[in-house]
């Protein structure tokens, strides 16, 4: 008697040669579920990221609004870890090109100066002119033709894992008498997207 595909086995090996058959098949359908249950997550995550820059970027009437994660390089000579961030996700307005070749493995230790306000955590602007002369983070940002910054950390599990860099252009400059609703929209996209990255699944 048979079901198709399905032949009821009549020997001893044969039923067990059925059974493993059986088995690897329910193994297969459960791992292509978690497969893609892991997938459609990445997705909505991302998807959900982007949103909230873009909508950051267009409330605060900026340039770009960018999301910074922290991670590991490779090593000095001494031992000592390379300590990097690249872009990871980013929202441009139309004409201006994007940055996430130019924040790709960068170096922590040539943006001390922007690192230093992301760990102050202050809900603010801030100018590009303030930023300490000659040193690397002004000059990039100067030859970016950026005039204000802003920046907040990102925490997942507390755990300092990036920041949202917000950049308004010298032709695209904040409107700084509406600096307080902006901040506080830029707090509330800050909440999200930390909400969302602690969603993601190893």
């Amino acid at each position: 008697m048979s079901f198709g595909f399905l032949e009821v086995p009549k020997t001893i090996e044969s039923i067990a040669w059925w059974i493993a058959g059986s088995l690897g098949i329910g193994v297969g359908i459960h791992r292509f579920w978690k497969s893609k249950a892991k997938t459609d997550n990445f997705i909505l995550i991302h998807s959900e990221i982007n949103e909230r820059l873009t909508e950051l970027r267009i409330a605060s009437n900026a340039m770009r609004a960018s999301l910074m994660q922290f991670h590991n390089g490779e090593y000095y000579m001494d031992g000592i870890s390379m300590r990097k961030f690249s872009v990871s996700h980013e929202s441009s307005h139309k004409g201006y090109t994007s940055q996430a070749l130019k924040f790709k493995n960068t170096l922590c230790s040539l943006f001390v100066p922007l690192l230093t306000k992301v760990l102050e955590n202050r809900s603010m602007i801030y100018s590009v002119q303030a930023l300490p002369e000659n040193s690397f983070a002004k000059h990039f940002f100067e030859d970016e033709f950026i005039s204000h910054i802003a920046c907040l950390p990102i925490k997942n599990k507390s755990i300092n894992v990036g920041f949202i860099l917000v950049q308004w252009h010298k032709d695209y400059e904040p409107n700084l008498a509406q600096e307080e609703i902006m901040i506080k929209h830029f707090e509330e996209v800050r909440g999200s997207i930390e909400l969302q990255l602690s969603y993601q699944k190893n």
